[in-house]
């Protein structure tokens, strides 16, 4: 068994409801997705190097070959402390055969957050038991440029909560989302759980990307969502900001 990973890096949690705290970041390479805003657009194909950060913190990387076997990932990963390991991408659950055999020799050392676009609920399936929260994204039309992903989001979200593990959504939004499709958002969440936690996350600017939404727009969103919605709060990417990886 064998996975194609992007990289390997220690760092803060930048994004969601565990923001700023110490985290092994484990990123596969390969998505389907194509979002306008995405800043780790390198990890969309897989490639034949995983850089890893040696030593962990540093900022300095190594390259190795991949892909990886479970064991020679383990090996790696022996050398990061930290009490959280997110799997992030790319989309993580495009590997889900791979997940499923490797994320159980991680517990109960390691605490596992799952980073997900949120549109392969048969994926989630099989690994959501070896997790302990999922940050599931809904992908607007104006962010993929392509079409919706309600009936995915949904049944996605559905199976996240009916796991039990620790759940919560982001929602990236620019200047190009419209009210429609927060108002969209709001009523597949509402058809579910109106209280799982919603974070509304300004996309960050990019070499590609310059679309950032005003203040004004950001919280005219955000005043639309509460209207339905008791846990939504707005957060950017503090690790931007920060910047740190």
């Amino acid at each position: 068994m064998q996975a194609y990973i992007a990289e390997i890096f220690s760092s803060l949690q930048g994004e969601g409801q565990h923001t700023g705290e110490p985290t092994t970041f484990v990123r596969f390479s390969g998505c389907s997705s194509s979002c306008k805003w995405c800043d780790t657009k390198a990890a969309h194909e897989t490639s034949q190097f995983v850089r890893i950060e040696t030593p962990p913190g540093k900022r300095q990387f190594i390259n190795y070959e991949n892909p990886f076997t479970i064991e020679k990932l383990n090996e790696h990963l022996a050398f990061f402390s930290d009490p959280t390991i997110s799997v992030t991408g790319g989309e993580p659950l495009e590997q889900a055969a791979f997940l499923e055999k490797w994320l159980p020799t991680l517990k109960p050392a390691k605490k596992i957050l799952l980073e997900t676009n949120g549109v392969l609920p048969k994926a989630l399936e099989k690994t959501a038991r070896f997790v302990d929260t999922i940050s599931m994204d809904i992908k607007l039309p104006s962010s993929t440029g392509g079409r919706d992903f309600w009936r995915e989001h949904t049944e996605f979200l559905s199976k996240a909560l009916a796991s039990g593990k620790e759940t919560y959504i982001k929602i990236v939004v620019t200047e190009e989302t419209v009210g429609k499709e927060i108002q969209e958002a709001i009523k597949l969440v509402t058809s579910i759980n109106k209280y799982v936690p919603v974070i509304l996350q300004p996309a960050s600017a990019t070499e590609n990307f310059q679309k950032n939404i005003s203040n004004e727009q950001l919280q005219s969103f955000e005043r639309l969502c509460k209207l339905w919605l008791p846990n939504v709060t707005i957060m950017r990417q503090t690790h931007k900001e920060l910047g740190i990886l």
